[in-house]
């Protein structure tokens, strides 16, 4: 009898052991996720900025093409050739 209580308990703290591993590696799955989240949320970071950027640059062009345009106009280009430049 004292053989199967001395079993019992050994396998109770083996049992609380086996949970305790198994919270210490759900918490560290859930510490791995955020870290990619966090670097997925740095990278779309990084490439909003680029975009912006990119936005920028293209709002710039289309006012130089614009103004390009006018001066053409200004300057005498025909009205076909106005029409196929802004097409």
């Amino acid at each position: 009898m004292s053989s199967l209580m001395d079993k019992e308990d050994r396998l109770t703290m083996e049992n609380k052991e086996l949970k305790l591993r198994l919270v210490e590696c759900e918490i560290n799955a859930i510490n791995q996720g955020l870290k990619e989240i966090q670097e997925i949320k740095k990278q779309n970071d990084i490439l909003n900025a680029t975009c912006q950027d990119y936005k920028g640059s293209l709002r710039n062009l289309q006012v130089k093409v614009q103004d390009g345009i006018v001066d053409r106009v200004k300057g005498g280009l025909g009205e076909n050739k106005l029409k196929e430049l802004q097409n």
